[in-house]
């Protein structure tokens, strides 16, 4: 994957939709920034850890997150002179990266797991397969040059930056660490102390965790909040510096916003459903390399998710390797409880069943501000669909970063079965008719 500098100059990308122009507000990120986790300090490293199965207040199910990954969060603060230094050991994992943002959450410089060179006789596990070595990166307050060091990410003509590092998928299930510490952080040679690694949470002790067991009871908008299509349409963007919700440079995504109105009358759908060909990835979870090099695998990792847009969190994702496929087929479910199909249906179409999501009775989610949602607002009124690829084989020519370069008109027919077909179907055609329900 070439550095997020190059994308940049090369990739014409749309933005992903936002919904009461929360893409754009100063106000946020500085609040945001300044809320650290319970016990932690803001002149900590890692003062913030997002990860929904280790989240119990609840306040970090915000911009949109993989729910198999983990973010931690720096505040840096300096100018011309100002040495920052991150040393660490490559984690076990799908995917790492260390990545800067600015106040509207959009990213700045970034550096990928590949892009990291090894300390002098260590070893680089996302190159090729071998022991987890260290690295030590540097921070720049200032201008990339037209040759960038090595090691080295800038953070242009800002004083403020939001360091973000970010691990998807660990491969130790209950370590989101991928095994090893936290990067130590040094500014101008003075070691950040860190904050502790939150574990994951029991099951059912966290609102994100309970967002399947109801059926939707909540608030009908007197007038729409967004524009929802039947069927509704996908987005496409390739992670530059207008995506906002702090994206993963590495990523591409394509978004498409679901509507409860078509689940009432006079529609009276039960569910939408997507069907596409799933890519090929390294089953890091199974003990494959995540090194891409050598290999036909399609990308380092994909998932699909369904989004709360008004929180901007997370409700279910699924990753790669828990698709249910039929014929290299994936096919995904979106209803309430009520209108799930039997796992028999399911398994019988090659189908992996989402929730759309509900609050149970004395659970609130948070918006962007990191206020609590009133029962008034039409929370999971609404959903995001949120289709992600990480770091695309560049061999691979129906990728989402490859397909970019192409007319808009012509993305669908150059990704052709890879792309998300999706509609909203009735549970007895779903029952009988599998993904064909989409047609009728």
């Amino acid at each position: 994957m070439p550095p997020l500098r190059t994308i940049r100059k090369r990739v014409s990308t749309l933005a992903i939709p936002c919904l009461y122009s929360l893409c754009a507000a100063p106000a946020f990120a500085q609040l945001y920034w300044d809320t650290p986790d319970p016990g932690c300090l803001t002149t900590q490293s890692w003062y913030m850890q997002t990860n929904v199965e280790t989240d119990t207040l609840g306040i970090r199910n915000i911009n949109y997150p993989e729910a198999s990954a983990t973010y931690w969060q720096t505040k840096l603060t300096g100018g011309p002179g100002t040495s920052v230094v991150v040393a660490g050991r490559y984690p076990r994992g799908r995917y790492m990266a260390i990545q800067l943002y600015d106040e509207q959450r959009n990213v700045i410089d970034a550096i990928g797991d590949t892009m990291i060179d090894p300390d002098a006789g260590q070893h680089n596990p996302f190159r090729s397969p071998g022991p987890l070595g260290t690295y030590r990166l540097n921070v720049v307050f200032g201008r990339a040059p037209v040759r960038p060091a090595p090691n080295t990410i800038y953070t242009g003509d800002l004083t403020r930056v939001l360091m973000v590092y970010r691990i998807y998928y660990s491969d130790l299930a209950e370590d989101v660490a991928g095994g090893v510490p936290l990067p130590e952080v040094r500014v101008n040679n003075v070691a950040l102390t860190p904050c502790a690694v939150r574990p994951k949470a029991p099951p059912e002790s966290t609102v994100w965790s309970r967002l399947d067991n109801v059926d939707y009871t909540g608030t009908v908008p007197a007038a729409p909040l967004l524009t929802a299509t039947n069927p509704p349409y996908w987005v496409l963007t390739v992670t530059n510096r207008r995506t906002p919700h702090y994206p993963s440079a590495d990523n591409s995504y394509l978004a498409a916003y679901i509507s409860r109105e078509f689940l009432r009358a006079p529609h009276n759908y039960d569910m939408v459903v997507v069907r596409m060909r799933a890519p090929t990835y390294p089953n890091t979870q199974a003990g494959e390399s995540p090194s891409l090099a050598n290999t036909t695998r399609e990308v380092r990792f994909w998932s699909m998710c369904q989004n709360e847009p008004i929180s901007t969190g997370v409700v279910r994702c699924v990753s790669d390797n828990r698709a249910r496929l039929k014929d290299g087929l994936a096919t995904f479910v979106v209803s309430d409880p009520s209108r799930k199909p039997s796992e028999e249906t399911l398994i019988r179409h090659g189908a992996t069943w989402m929730p759309w999501g509900a609050l149970q009775p004395g659970d609130f989610v948070y918006d962007p501000d990191i206020n609590p949602i009133p029962a008034t607002t039409p929370a999971f009124f609404y959903g995001g669909l949120l289709y992600r690829q990480t770091v695309p084989n560049p061999a691979w020519q129906k990728s989402m970063v490859n397909i970019s370069k192409l007319p808009r008109s012509q993305w669908k027919t150059a990704m052709g079965d890879y792309w998300p077909e999706i509609g909203y179907c009735r549970s007895a055609d779903f029952e009988l008719l599998g993904f064909g329900c989409v047609s009728r």
